[in-house]
């Protein structure tokens, strides 16, 4: 059976201007943000196609480990999934943070993973709970397209988290804890700009 997509909506989505949003999903100012992201998306989805996408920083100990995990969700069960995993991470943050995880060894920090991604209903017959703890560190299948990923983040100058890039280009001097009215203005200031 065919799809057709209706032409104006095609249409519509392409006039949108970008937005990405950049997480760490052990960044408690990520954290932040995502918590303000269901009404940000609501105030602005006429305008802009907002996007969320995940990075690491370097001295968020799990925050690669986490990436890693959602790659391997996203690739293994899709978009929708690894969505679902991102929030539950951010759900439970606090079980991965160094003060609850303290000098662990890897296995430690991807069995928190694993409880993480079966809280949000997403490990069974397509991929358990082993599966996913020895994938979580494959190359191919978690690392390559994390780190990917990481340089993706990079290229747009990425270095904390989180960060709005909008239309290309990395917005400066925002705050983690702004919701909608507080993006309105700062939205407002950039096309004063332009």
């Amino acid at each position: 059976k065919a799809r057709h997509r209706d032409p104006q909506k095609v249409l519509m989505a392409a006039a949108k201007k970008s937005w990405k949003i950049f997480f760490d999903l052990q960044c408690p100012y990520s954290k932040k943000c995502w918590e303000h992201l269901p009404s940000i998306k609501e105030r602005f989805k006429e305008e802009y196609e907002i996007t969320t996408h995940v990075t690491s920083l370097a001295f968020h100990a799990q925050a690669f480990p986490a990436q890693c995990a959602a790659t391997l969700i996203g690739t293994q069960l899709g978009a929708d999934a690894r969505q679902k995993f991102e929030d539950m991470c951010f759900e439970n943050q606090d079980s991965y943070m160094n003060a609850a995880l303290g000098d662990c060894r890897k296995s430690d920090v991807s069995a928190v993973f694993a409880d993480i991604a079966d809280k949000a209903g997403l490990l069974g017959e397509k991929l358990n709970r082993q599966q996913f703890i020895a994938d979580i560190e494959s190359w191919e299948k978690a690392v390559k397209p994390a780190y990917a990923e990481h340089k993706v983040a990079l290229a747009f100058g990425v270095y904390g988290t989180p960060k709005h890039v909008i239309n290309e280009k990395l917005v400066a001097d925002t705050e983690s804890s702004w919701g909608a009215d507080e993006w309105a203005k700062k939205l407002n200031s950039i096309q004063n700009e332009d």
